[in-house]
């Protein structure tokens, strides 16, 4: 199970070193990436937005999801987990990293335009955020 954030296809290269390593061992790569913050990691993984689980779109590799799906289920609702192919659940978690960095960016850059306008940052971070195709979440300019 692939936890870490990984390039597209590296479950395609693990499953080259493990077929290899371990003839006739019957196996699945699931890729299982992790969507935790900075200082909220235990209450994260208890309480996460969603858990999402890629692999492969066979009858073994669907089953192995199915199994990994069954331990979440012990305590994330069934809505929050997300299955897809293993590709999709690797490129979704650099996806999301993007997206947050360009929040950021885009927050950093506003701040900057804030200053030169007069305008407030925190005033202007406020009423952005109020526009439910936005939200609140990372609308703090850094330092």
């Amino acid at each position: 199970v692939e936890k870490s954030t990984v390039p597209v296809k590296t479950a395609e290269a693990i499953e080259k070193i493990l077929t290899h390593n371990s003839k006739g061992i019957k196996f699945q790569i699931l890729s299982n990436p992790e969507f935790l913050a900075e200082g909220t990691a235990i209450r994260d993984l208890f309480n996460p937005d969603r858990v999402l689980i890629g692999g492969r779109e066979t009858p073994e590799g669907l089953k192995a999801v199915e199994t990994l799906k069954s331990v979440y289920a012990q305590w994330v609702p069934e809505e929050q987990i997300l299955t897809t192919n293993l590709w999709s659940a690797e490129l979704s978690k650099l996806a999301a990293n993007a997206f947050l960095a360009q929040r950021i960016s885009s927050v950093n850059a506003m701040s900057a335009l804030c200053e030169a306008t007069g305008a407030n940052v925190q005033q202007v971070s406020f009423a952005v955020g109020t526009d439910s195709r936005i939200g609140p979440k990372f609308l703090n300019a850094s330092v």
